[in-house]
């Protein structure tokens, strides 16, 4: 099957923006806020809100799987995809620093 990759590098990026959304912007901040002050401080899943590693598998893996939906690789690809996508927003979370 043919792969697009442009297609891609835009998919990567655009899991970095969406986890990124999640984890630190402001436009989400008061239900990320809300989420976090109804979790014990030392709970799992107040952790997962934001991290960004955490979030990016999630992400990725939803941006994979649209991937093969849509037909542009197979679904056999999407475990490998969706840890690239989540490698590759890692690795921009980590040069932002912290807001």
């Amino acid at each position: 099957m043919e792969t697009y990759p442009l297609l891609m590098v835009v998919m990567a990026l655009a899991t970095a923006r969406v986890t990124r959304l999640i984890t630190r912007d402001r436009i989400l901040a008061a239900p990320r806020r809300a989420a976090l002050r109804a979790l014990p401080d030392d709970h799992l899943l107040a952790y997962l809100i934001v991290c960004d590693w955490c979030v990016s598998v999630y992400t990725g893996t939803l941006a994979a799987a649209g991937g093969a939906w849509a037909g542009w690789w197979s679904w056999t690809a999407v475990p490998a995809v969706a840890l690239a996508f989540s490698y590759v927003t890692g690795f921009l979370a980590s040069r932002e620093g912290e807001d």
